[in-house]
């Protein structure tokens, strides 16, 4: 049987299918809340580069938020 966490589709107020399309390309980053966009930028594999561009912040702000430890 799955976890809860496994099949979650939110965290803490952020929309985790939002977010996970967001990184996937298929959906505007426009659609996300500032604390899912750190969270996005926290929580994925891709380099920050990347992630920047499809968040649509700087490479150095994608750094700052997942070295943050809030």
């Amino acid at each position: 049987m799955s976890s809860l966490r496994e099949v979650a589709t939110w965290h803490r107020g952020v929309d985790l299918v939002a977010v996970q399309r967001v990184l996937d390309g298929s959906l505007s980053r426009k659609e996300l809340r500032p604390e899912e966009l750190r969270y996005a930028a926290k929580h994925s594999k891709g380099s920050a580069r990347r992630v920047a561009k499809l968040l649509g912040v700087s490479e150095k702000t994608v750094v700052n938020w997942r070295e943050d430890e809030g």
